[in-house]
């Protein structure tokens, strides 16, 4: 994208190593988050919708629940999802500057999409609390529901029948939304590792035609129905000692879906994880992309038997370290894919590194401050009696003496200050008696005609 392109500057060595580590910070936050996120949205809206047409209250109950407990809030929301996806786009821009690639495009269309769903997964989340007000209130009056519905105001009737559509329709198209997310995500993560195919990726058709890309869309999803299986079973037994106003029904049905969900998708990971692994570039591939994608599978069999713990045994014991062992999956995993995107773009970051290098040795030829000060007076006054910039006077020209000093102003200007003989086919240079500031102002001056920039 245009506009991305302007933000960035090509960055030396030691900034691409940290941005290798903001980029692996960014996807340890990122990813973890979103599998939730995407995963409690579809879990909520299919629940819900279920719950209220069968008027199930249970199925009602765990729709709020897990969008209350996985979403936290709008604020988090921000903090764990957008902020963190912004990050990982700028990242790939840095990375890939100046090649022409679509992956930096996918990840700020993926960044647009996540930034509206989580406008209405939120306002989705509002319409349960509203709706637990309303419910409250009507509580509150001690009337029967035939008596409510003669007695309520028109208004808050209209209001609770928007509600129910605001609630409906907000969930399902933030987790639409979400599913655009994974799409473009996975397509800018992915096309990125095909260095030495970039030319056959310009447009967003060419994404939706990658076998490589479809696979770790698969991948993303299956992933999340681990972490929010995984995710569920933490906050609803575990962390803070669990919920507390669950009875032994609502436990169980909570267990068992959150349980085989988990499972399910803990087990089906590797599967995918092989087929995205043996979709991986040669380019890409290194002695580290094959230690993580082992230590991945080591980390999802240790998953497995957790959860297994759980379910079969109602461990609840190892609901914590089934959580933490998902995560740690989501890491090796990350790190399996930077790892190859690392070995793709060696060629290419070192050329990056090496005009950061040159733009930094620009910048600092222009750190003296000239001011004020019209170095082709001083040149016209002074200088020219002795030197032309293709002719030989009593010194020698230009053209062959100012190229030597490279583009270094603050250089030349300590010869002017201080010159010394260098040519014995010339007479050695007098002192021309000038400050610094004109120095320097003289020395930019004969450098940038030098070079044609006058």
């Amino acid at each position: 994208m245009d506009f991305l392109d302007n933000l960035v500057i090509p960055a030396t060595a030691q900034h691409l190593s940290l941005l290798k580590i903001i980029l692996v910070m960014s996807l340890l936050i990122f990813i973890p988050f979103f599998g939730m996120l995407i995963g409690g949205t579809a879990f909520s809206v299919i629940f819900n919708a279920y719950g209220r047409k069968k008027k199930n209250k249970l199925f009602i109950r765990f729709a709020k629940d897990v969008i209350d407990k996985l979403a936290i809030n709008r604020f988090v929301g921000v903090g764990l999802g957008i902020i963190p996806m912004l990050s990982i786009t700028f990242c790939y821009a840095q990375l890939l500057f100046e090649v022409k690639v679509i992956s930096v495009s996918l990840l700020f269309v993926a960044t647009l999409f996540l930034a509206l769903a989580v406008n209405f997964i939120y306002s989705y989340q509002n319409t349960f609390q509203i709706e637990s007000l309303i419910e409250t209130f009507k509580g509150i009056t001690g009337l029967d529901k035939h008596e409510l519905d003669k007695q309520l105001p028109e208004d808050v009737t209209d209001y609770e029948f928007d509600l129910m559509n605001t609630n409906s329709n907000s969930g399902l198209y933030g987790f639409v939304l979400l599913l655009l997310t994974a799409t473009f995500f996975a397509g800018g993560i992915t096309i990125a590792q095909f260095s030495e195919n970039y030319q056959d990726f310009q447009n967003i058709a060419q994404m939706f035609l990658s076998g490589a890309t479809f696979v770790n869309f698969l991948f993303i999803l299956v992933l999340s129905a681990a972490i929010t299986g995984s995710a569920i079973l933490f906050f609803f037994f575990s962390w803070q000692g669990g919920m507390h106003d669950m009875d032994k029904e609502y436990s169980n049905f909570v267990k068992k879906i959150a349980g085989n969900m988990a499972f399910t998708g803990a087990a089906v990971t590797p599967v995918v994880l092989f087929f995205s692994f043996y979709m991986t570039p040669n380019s890409a591939l290194s002695g580290s992309v094959f230690v993580y994608t082992g230590l991945a599978f080591v980390s999802l069999l240790m998953l497995c038997n957790f959860l297994y713990a759980v379910i079969k045994n109602s461990d609840m014991k190892y609901i914590g370290a089934a959580f933490y062992f998902v995560i740690l999956s989501c890491g090796f995993i990350i790190m399996k894919n930077q790892s190859a995107f690392g070995t793709a773009s060696y060629k290419h970051l070192e050329i990056i590194s090496l005009k950061a290098e040159e733009l930094h040795k620009e910048k600092k030829t222009k750190t003296i401050n000239t001011e004020g000060v019209n170095g082709e007076e001083i040149f016209t006054k002074i200088c020219s009696a002795c030197h032309g910039f293709d002719t030989k006077l009593v010194g020698p020209p230009y053209n062959l003496t100012v190229p030597k000093y490279n583009g270094d102003i603050k250089k030349l200007a300590d010869f002017i200050l201080n010159p010394t003989k260098v040519s014995a086919d010339y007479p050695p240079m007098p002192n021309p008696g000038l400050k610094p500031k004109e120095a320097a102002a003289v020395s930019q001056y004969l450098i940038d005609k030098v070079s044609g920039k006058k």
